[in-house]
């Protein structure tokens, strides 16, 4: 039987220990600001006015409506992040060190180093051949140009904001709709991020076998692992080889997905920031 429990006498550290403890206290910010927004939700709607349609003013005025926006934005913002940790969420090859005591554990190789048939560091970056290389140096153009496209959006977003103010002179100012459509989703995306993320973990852990481990606090890489008592270092090494990246596969690549992933984040902002502009030219005071 595979032991679960992780014993106390286990040498080395949680490698993403200095990650959860990083977490508790951007867990509370968020809960601050989850109850700043709320409160504020809760005074808009007391002060009168509305907006044309109910659920945006249900959205926008109730602390309900204000905590499943952020939840569905969260869901939307870390959803693709989340779909990339997850295919290969282990970016160096980890080394077993169930018998070995703690100033002997060897550095894991970085996967270049352990490349099927051998290469160069370039070879691992950009691929094989003149062909291979051609190909990951327009995906990284490409990947360049969305990225330089999103921040010019953006910045543009902004400005279009600063140029566009509600008349506070004339009428009364609308509420700033910003608070609850740009702020709270990002950071409940990243609570998922993180939650998902140590969750992913403990699920390479128990389905391996085996437990990752960090020389120390500070060491944040998955670069060891000791093995659970019952399961052989063959059995361990070929259960850890469906989560390690290809290395076969120019990992320079791997920049046109991660842009891909971020692209749905800078959509939520700047549609965000462009539909809390466009609401409070919508805003019906009392």
């Amino acid at each position: 039987m595979v032991m679960r429990r992780l014993p106390h006498s286990l040498p080395g550290t949680d490698p993403l220990l200095l990650q959860k403890i990083l977490f508790i206290p951007y867990l509370c910010l968020v809960v601050v600001i989850l109850a700043l927004s709320a409160v504020t939700a809760t005074v808009t709607g007391a002060q009168g006015g509305h907006l044309p349609w109910p659920i945006a003013q249900w959205a926008l005025t109730t602390p309900l409506g204000v905590l499943a926006l952020a939840l569905v934005g969260g869901l939307v913002w870390g959803s693709p992040l989340l779909l990339v940790l997850r295919v290969k969420p282990v970016i160096v090859r980890p080394v077993d060190v169930t018998e070995l005591p703690l100033f002997a554990w060897p550095r894991s190789l970085p996967l270049w180093r352990t490349r099927p048939g051998g290469g160069t560091l370039a070879d691992f970056w950009l691929g094989h051949g003149w062909l291979q290389r051609a190909l990951t140096l327009l995906m990284l153009a490409l990947a360049a140009l969305l990225l330089i496209g999103m921040v010019v959006a953006f910045a543009a977003s902004g400005w279009y904001a600063l140029t566009h103010l509600a008349d506070c002179v004339t009428s009364s100012c609308p509420p700033p709709f910003d608070e609850q459509l740009v702020g709270p989703p990002e950071l409940v995306g990243l609570v998922i991020i993180f939650l998902s993320q140590f969750a992913r973990m403990a699920h390479m852990e128990r389905r391996c076998g085996i437990w990752f481990r960090g020389r120390d606090i500070v060491e944040s890489s998955v670069g060891a692992y000791v093995r659970r008592p019952g399961v052989t270092p063959e059995a361990a090494a070929a259960a850890l080889q469906r989560y390690i990246p290809d290395a076969r596969r120019p990992m320079a690549r791997l920049a046109l997905v991660i842009v891909l992933a971020l692209m749905p984040a800078f959509l939520l902002l700047i549609g965000g920031e462009l539909l809390s502009t466009w609401l409070s030219t919508q805003w019906i005071p009392a």
